[in-house]
C-alpha cells in the first residue's frame, strides 16, 4: 500500500512538471509526439481490426443481453470506490455521498452490484477519474498521447490513469488461494474491454475505418469529449471514442 501511495505521489508530481505543453496556432491540442503517436495508432488499429473488433462481435452474438447487463453492472460497481475518492478530491461532496449511497445499496440489495436498485432510488451512476480531478485542480492537459492498448490520452490523463490504478481497491485484491476469485478478478478487464467495444462499435468503426484520417478523427473526438467532461457537461457514454478503456 505504501509503495502504491508513493507511486501515486510521484505520478502527481510528474503531471505538474510535464503537463505544460500548449497547442500551436490552429491546433486542437499540442501534439509534439505525432510521429510516435501515429505509429502506436497503427498498432492499436491493427489490434482492433484483427482481435478486438471480431472478438466483440462474437461476444455480442453469443452472450445473452441479460447476462451482459449483469456483467456490466458488476464491473461498474467495482469502479465506485475509485469514483468516490475522485469526487471527494474534486470537492464534489453531494456527488460523493450519492456514489457512497449507490455502492451501499447495490452491495446489500443488488447482489453485490449485479443488480441496480440504486438507480431506482435516485442514486444514478456517475463516472469520473483522476485525470478529471487534476483538471479540477487547474492542471493543464498537456500534449496528446496515444497509449499502446489504452488508446487516446493526454499527458495529464495518462498520469491520471496510473494514479487511478493505485487508488483502485481491485489493485490490492489478490483472492488469496481462492482460484475462483483470482480467475474472476483476472477476467474483469477483458470483459470490460469487450463490453466497451461492443457498446461503442458503430462510433469506433466510423472513426477508425470510415474517416479520411483515423488518427485525427480519434484525437479530435477524444479531446472534445474530455474537455466537455472537464467542464461538467453531460456526455453520452456512447459518444466516448476510447478504444480500450471504459
Amino acid at each position: 500500500m505504501r509503495s502504491a501511495i508513493r507511486f501515486a505521489g510521484l505520478a502527481l508530481v510528474g503531471v505538474f512538471l510535464s503537463a505544460c505543453a500548449t497547442p500551436n496556432d490552429g491546433e486542437l491540442v499540442a501534439d509534439p509526439y505525432e510521429g510516435f503517436n501515429r505509429s502506436v495508432h497503427s498498432v492499436n488499429k491493427g489490434l482492433d481490426q484483427a482481435v478486438l473488433k471480431p472478438a466483440s462481435e462474437a461476444y455480442d452474438f453469443v452472450t445473452p443481453s441479460l447476462f451482459r447487463l449483469l456483467l456490466s453492472n458488476g464491473i461498474s460497481h467495482l469502479e465506485l470506490p475509485n469514483v468516490f475518492i475522485n469526487q471527494v478530491l474534486q470537492g464534489e461532496s453531494e456527488a460523493a455521498l450519492s456514489t457512497l449511497g449507490r455502492f451501499t445499496v447495490n452491495t446489500i440489495y443488488g447482489a453485490a452490484g449485479a443488480l441496480d436498485p440504486a438507480t431506482e432510488l435516485g442514486l444514478p451512476k456517475e463516472k469520473t477519474d483522476f485525470g478529471l480531478t487534476l483538471s479540477s485542480w487547474g492542471v493543464s492537459e498537456g500534449a496528446y498521447i496515444e497509449l499502446p492498448l489504452f488508446g487516446p490520452s493526454t499527458e495529464r490523463d495518462a498520469l491520471g490513469l496510473l494514479v487511478d490504478v493505485a487508488l483502485s481497491p481491485t489493485t490490492y485484491i489478490s483472492g488469496g488461494s481462492d482460484t475462483v476469485v483470482q480467475a474472476a478478478l483476472a477476467s474483469v478487464r477483458p470483459i470490460d474491454i469487450l463490453e466497451s467495444r461492443t457498446r461503442r462499435g458503430a462510433l469506433i468503426d466510423d472513426l477508425l475505418y470510415r474517416s479520411e484520417d483515423s488518427y485525427v478523427s480519434l484525437k479530435t473526438s477524444f479531446i472534445q469529449n474530455r474537455r466537455r467532461r472537464a467542464l461538467g457537461n453531460e456526455t453520452d457514454v456512447e459518444s466516448l471514442p476510447d478504444l480500450f478503456s471504459n
